[in-house]
């Protein structure tokens, strides 16, 4: 039986002019195929979209696509301090803490 395994992608934010991870922020709400028209230029790959590469949002893309990137990331971008690209994330579900809940958390109580 083929082992099972969960993918993510994620916003990179890299502090400019250095090799310092700032964070990440999950964009697995993002459609495949709006990620495939944002970074048509940068595909060079016939195969699967993120396949051992990312795509970088410089500030050209941003503004082009300003309106959509802005509703769907909670995230104010600044390319004066950082750099931005979108990548693909996978473990086998062994191996992923979860990190959410499969339903709501019970109501506290009020005192």
């Amino acid at each position: 039986m083929a082992e099972k395994y969960y993918y993510q992608l994620y916003l990179q934010i890299v502090l400019r002019g250095a090799d310092y991870v700032f964070g990440y922020v999950n964009v697995s709400h993002i459609p495949y195929e709006k990620f495939y028209e944002l970074f048509q230029d940068q595909v060079t790959t016939e195969t699967f979209l993120f396949e051992d590469v990312s795509y970088f949002i410089d500030e050209e893309l941003y503004q082009k696509n300003k309106a959509f990137l802005d509703k769907e990331i909670s995230f104010t971008f600044d390319f004066d301090l950082f750099e931005y690209s979108i990548g693909l994330t996978g473990d086998p579900f062994y191996r992923y803490i979860k990190d959410y809940y499969e339903e709501l958390p019970p109501a506290i109580k009020r005192i």
